[in-house]
């Protein structure tokens, strides 16, 4: 898979570029500000998941703008496709000219891997990055369980809602058994898709891992649930769930929020089997952030028979010589957009484009 045109209206600091890309490497250089992540992030976008940077659609529509559009050309292994997005008071989507009822729909037709400084942080920081790096991988090789994971955050929504206000209406708690129930069976489904992603990926991450220490240290993966299970059959985690609900009401009443589900879980990240939050050296803890980014590219591979397109937003300066060359080896076959402020990595480029970006525009 790989881009043949990006065109950015009213993004961020953008204005209007346009830009033809290599089938290969391309290099984004500038300061800082300019707008070289906006770039990146107009091309992930397309991927049909939010952005890596926020939330909030409006924070991406230029200042005294009305509205942003976004159009790419690119080509899967069967077709050339057209995608457009506009963003207004939400993001509307298009496919080969198909209005869109979701930009979601676009999950699974554009493939991409986005890795920034942040990510580097993935093993280092808390359990919502680990999740969000799970779910975000998950939903682009199983369109389905985007929406399966929004139903289930919503659940979980209107449950902390009830949870809430049960102090003044106790009339409340009737309804708990049937949220509950609801609760469990959308938890299990996520849990389920949770454990067969790590299954999958874990080789692959061991592999690259063992690549980048030069076969000196071992890396492992493992799903941690706070609900425990029997067995991963699917039945058998849902009745666990609707079990730990159950014993959590209590406290849950207290504290007028779920304590127990999905939502609470993480990705345990092991070195020579010793947990690397908790006692890796930053070398380590970048290391593994980096072989689970690069082994998401290889899962996307595998399961989907495409090469997503690799986005690496400025975090060559962030590692060392040779880390840097493993990422470059790694990704040789694949369209990557690589962002930097430094002239040096520009001139360690052999081949593909290269564009340097001064306030939003690309300057030739």
């Amino acid at each position: 898979m790989y881009i043949k045109d990006v065109e950015i209206k009213n993004f961020r600091n953008i204005n209007q570029i346009e830009i033809k890309p290599e089938n290969g490497i391309n290099i984004i250089y500038g300061e800082n500000g300019q707008g070289k992540t906006n770039i990146i992030e107009a091309v992930w976008l397309f991927t049909g998941c939010k952005s890596f940077r926020t939330s909030k659609d409006k924070e991406l529509i230029k200042f005294g703008e009305n509205m942003s559009q976004l159009d790419i050309e690119f080509c899967d292994s069967i077709r050339e496709n057209k995608a457009q997005i506009q963003i207004e008071k939400r993001r509307n989507a298009a496919l080969n000219g198909v209005e869109l009822s979701s930009p979601r729909e676009l999950i699974g037709k554009f493939y991409s891997i986005v890795f920034s400084p942040g990510h580097l942080s993935l093993v280092k920081e808390g359990p919502l990055n680990r999740r969000r790096f799970i779910d975000t991988a998950i939903s682009q090789i199983e369109n389905i369980y985007a929406k399966k994971l929004a139903y289930y955050n919503h659940l979980v929504n209107q449950k902390n809602a009830l949870l809430k206000n049960a102090s003044e209406d106790s009339s409340l708690i009737t309804t708990f058994d049937i949220w509950d129930e609801k609760l469990a069976q959308a938890a299990a489904e996520i849990i389920k898709y949770r454990i067969e992603y790590i299954k999958k990926i874990e080789p692959c991450v061991s592999d690259i891992y063992e690549g980048i220490s030069d076969k000196r240290e071992k890396l492992k993966i493992k799903y941690a649930s706070n609900i425990r299970y029997e067995s991963e059959n699917i039945a058998d985690i849902e009745d666990n769930c609707y079990k730990a609900l159950l014993a959590n009401r209590a406290n849950d009443l207290y504290i007028k929020s779920t304590s127990c589900g999905p939502h609470r879980d993480d990705m345990e990240i092991f070195i020579n089997g010793i947990s690397a939050r908790k006692f890796g050296s930053q070398g380590q803890q970048r290391s593994a952030s980096l072989a689970l980014k690069l082994a998401e590219a290889d899962i996307i591979k595998e399961e989907k028979n495409e090469k997503p397109v690799i986005l690496l937003d400025d975090v060559m300066s962030e590692l060392d010589l040779g880390r840097q060359n493993f990422i470059l080896h790694k990704m040789s076959d694949k369209q990557v957009f690589i962002t930097c402020c430094e002239k040096e990595t520009v001139q360690r480029l052999e081949k593909g484009k290269v564009y340097k970006i001064e306030n939003g525009q690309v300057i030739d």
